[in-house]
């Protein structure tokens, strides 16, 4: 069952990954882009994912990120309530 929470809690980690690294790019690229005169900057997420692989190991790590942590905590947990 730990693991079976931990995997859950890994998929949360990247779904609110997937809604909030976005927002904080384009609010990034709106405080430090500065176009010329009548330009404007262009966003496209899937181009971006298409063409660097790179941007992969992202949701990879946040997913391990959140198990890892809720793992620990769990096994932290289980130790905790054994020893009682």
């Amino acid at each position: 069952m730990i693991f079976l929470k931990s995997i859950f809690a890994g998929l949360l980690a990247v779904l609110i990954a997937a809604i909030v690294l976005p927002m904080g790019v384009c609010v990034y690229l709106t405080w430090t882009a500065h176009p010329g005169n009548n330009e404007a900057i262009g966003f496209d997420p899937i181009s971006m994912v298409r063409s660097s692989p790179y941007l992969w190991i992202i949701p990879v790590l946040v997913f391990g990120l959140g198990f890892y942590l809720e793992y620990t905590r769990l096994k932290a947990r289980q130790r905790s309530s054994a020893r009682n």
